[in-house]
């Protein structure tokens, strides 16, 4: 679905259809693979640290990285002497108390106060503004200026349709923002 009908199947409304597809060992013979396995010798950081990070960025300067977790904040690695701090939030109604609890912050423990303290899950910086762009699953498509703070709200509906899920986000090069938004369909 084309909501902003902007590509070549805009307006046309789609729906899932089952295809063949070749036996998995057919084409997995062929897949390229790491035969050195060096995704296992990655390190683990940040353990404890931040709790449910989905997206990853970092800055025109290449400051961070910044991450949206399950507490609704957007953080921003300042480093080791620093740490993470907080960068925006996606609610101005970001309560504390309820939202920032630290070990408890984990995004089995938040799921319930999602709503209230937000879920940001996609983030992208625009390459010439600064500006950070962010897909809440629950605050819908929101912006917030290179020096964060409160997000300011961009998008709610499409078409009169509610956003029921923003997950993920990207910006192309003419400034089009392209979003996905979760669903049962």
């Amino acid at each position: 679905m084309d909501p902003f009908h902007m590509g070549p199947v805009g307006g046309h409304d789609f729906r899932p259809v089952k295809h063949d597809i070749a036996p998995y060992k057919q084409v997995m013979v062929n897949w390229p693979r790491d035969n050195q396995s060096r995704l296992g010798l990655g390190e683990l950081v940040f353990e404890d640290e931040v709790f449910g990070p989905e997206s990853l960025e970092f800055d025109n300067l290449g400051r961070g990285p910044y991450t949206g977790l399950a507490d609704g904040r957007v953080v921003r690695w300042m480093g080791e002497n620093v740490g993470w701090e907080t960068f925006a939030l996606v609610t101005r109604n970001w309560p504390e108390k309820l939202c920032a609890k630290g070990i408890d912050s984990t995004t089995s423990k938040q799921w319930k106060q999602e709503k209230k303290c937000g879920r940001p899950l996609g983030l992208r910086f625009h390459k010439e503004s600064g500006d950070l762009y962010i897909a809440d699953s629950y605050y819908g498509l929101l912006v917030v200026g290179p020096g964060g703070g409160l997000a300011r709200p961009l998008a709610t509906h499409v078409e009169g349709k509610p956003i029921l899920f923003a997950n993920d986000l990207d910006i192309h090069k003419n400034g089009s923002i392209f979003f996905t938004d979760t669903s049962k369909r």
